[in-house]
């Protein structure tokens, strides 16, 4: 019996866990879709500016990356309104527009958004597949070396790589004033490009992509100790429904905010008869058949808590009509349905109560009351 009752609540953690994950697809893709917004913004806005001669560089060159990003924003566009975002290959599509936009914003300005290229690594670092992060570094990689061959024939190039030389602003200052300044154009500027250029960057951003993962890994441990220390401190262990120190924190803090609340108590019948004529692990197998029962009817809205040591109380926030009914018949029919399959026999007294989320103290008592009236009544010792 015990070790069904620890089967059925280790398909619904399975089952919970599966959603959590789910759920957090869904909520890295749509962090990334808020990147693309504010990407799109500073672009604009620094496009402007650029229009407006506040920043003085070519308008045309400026007008052109911000054409081409806009239209790679229109797949994203098509992926948020139409595709279900937790979908294992949103985030990879995604990811590899940003590095592409990335690549666009650097191709035509150059050392002015070289900085740009961190920005896929710091969206990527939040999913929590570790080869995500190393895919977009390779892309990144490819998409910045494209870039800089890209910028340095059509956007504002670096002027060292131009000329093959490796001198200071001051250096070229000063030979321009002295009217000796001479040098050689680079043969072969691509190879330059890549080897002094992309190289040493991909350098950096590997250092980044490690910085970034190893972050990654120890918020995630961090937030799975806290999660399992949560679950511990929140949780009654023996039966996995949630315990007294956590039904205190609700009832002071939650459920007064609640519109409508009902509190339904069961306590199980017999325990102690059965724990003086069978011992004490026959009593736990009442308890914990009980609070399986109530365990796969909580939801969100329905939570259940073990008050005391054969006691549970499950609270419903807005209630729906017969909702309250329901739920008892559900229990006691689950209980017979396991007591019929030849199992140590189950019953329980309940007890309800409804109104408003503010005297949830009140509704709690009545319900407390009516439950114990209820087990007076039908009270007796099973031999």
């Amino acid at each position: 019996m015990i070790e069904e009752h620890r089967d059925v609540m280790m398909e619904n953690y399975q089952e919970k866990y599966k959603k959590e994950l789910y759920q957090q697809e869904i909520n890295s893709n749509i962090h990334t879709l808020k990147g693309f917004f504010w990407i799109f913004v500073t672009i604009l806005l620094l496009w402007l500016l650029t229009l407006v001669r506040i920043f003085i560089v070519d308008a045309r060159i400026f007008t052109m990356a911000a054409g081409v990003s806009a239209v790679m924003g229109i797949p994203v566009l098509y992926i948020y309104k139409k595709v279900d975002l937790s979908k294992h290959w949103v985030k990879y599509v995604f990811l590899t527009l940003i590095c592409m936009i990335s690549a666009v914003i650097a191709a035509f300005l150059s050392f002015h958004a070289v900085l740009i290229y961190v920005l896929p690594l710091l969206l990527a670092v939040q999913y929590r597949e570790r080869m995500t992060l190393w895919i977009t570094y390779v892309v990144n990689d490819v998409t910045m070396a494209v870039s800089m061959v890209t910028g340095f024939y059509h956007g504002i190039c670096d002027l060292n790589m131009l000329l093959g030389s490796n001198h200071s602003r001051d250096w070229y200052m000063e030979q321009w004033m002295a009217g000796t300044l001479q040098f050689g154009i680079e043969p072969d500027p691509v190879f330059v490009i890549l080897f002094y250029g992309a190289l040493p960057r991909a350098v950096i951003l590997l250092i980044f992509t490690i910085i970034l993962r190893y972050i990654s890994i120890t918020s995630h441990e961090d937030a799975q100790r806290i999660a399992d220390l949560t679950y511990r401190k929140e949780t009654d262990l023996g039966t996995h429904v949630y315990n007294k120190n956590k039904y205190e924190e609700m009832i002071n803090d939650y459920y007064p905010q609640v519109d409508r609340l009902a509190a339904i108590f069961w306590d199980v019948n017999n325990l102690k008869c059965v724990n003086d004529k069978y011992g004490h692990a026959a009593g736990d197998v009442l308890i914990q058949t009980l609070s399986s029962v109530l365990y796969e009817l909580s939801t969100d809205r329905r939570k259940v808590y073990r008050i005391g040591g054969d006691e549970f109380v499950m609270l419903i926030e807005n209630p729906v009509e017969a909702e309250i009914q329901s739920m008892i018949e559900s229990v006691s029919a689950a209980l017979q349905e396991k007591n019929s399959q030849g199992e140590m026999p189950v019953s329980s007294a309940v007890g309800w109560a409804e109104g408003c989320g503010v005297d949830v103290r009140k509704i709690i008592n009545e319900a407390d009351a009516k439950m114990y009236e209820n087990k007076t009544r039908g009270k007796e010792c099973r031999k």
